[in-house]
């Protein structure tokens, strides 16, 4: 539901933006059950061709449930899926997400590209 109070907003902005290739934080599997749907997909699915491109394995503990520093430590819960091997690495690639606290997810998120060889890399998260 809170897909469709910032669409036109979202879309506003993609429109101004140019990316060769648009993919998001996805939720981990845990997360994903206990839900019913991946909050980050839901929010940009409408607007974007979103292409899954990381594997998130489940954290100790919900970023949400964490403070600052706990987020900070948190270690890397990310890997690439095999989709990523078959875009040219002189793309450029935007990252989504929907809230920013303190850049964690983020930058794990951009690290995962960086390793597999792009330069080209942008976020966006709808709140900060």
């Amino acid at each position: 539901m809170l897909s469709k109070l910032f669409y036109q907003d979202i879309k506003s902005w993609s429109l101004k933006h140019n990316f060769d290739v648009v993919t998001y934080v996805p939720a981990s599997q845990s997360h994903f059950e206990k839900r019913g749907f991946d909050p980050v997909y839901e929010l940009y699915a409408d607007i974007f061709d979103l292409k899954k491109l990381l594997f998130k394995i489940d954290a100790d503990k919900p970023q949400a449930q964490k403070n600052r520093l706990e987020r900070m430590q948190t270690p890397q819960t990310f890997s690439a899926l095999p989709e990523i091997n078959k875009i040219q690495k002189d793309q450029k690639i935007l990252i989504l997400d929907d809230i920013y606290t303190t850049g964690r997810t983020l930058m794990y998120a951009h690290d995962i590209f960086l390793t597999h060889g792009f330069k080209n890399i942008y976020t966006f998260s709808l709140s900060r």
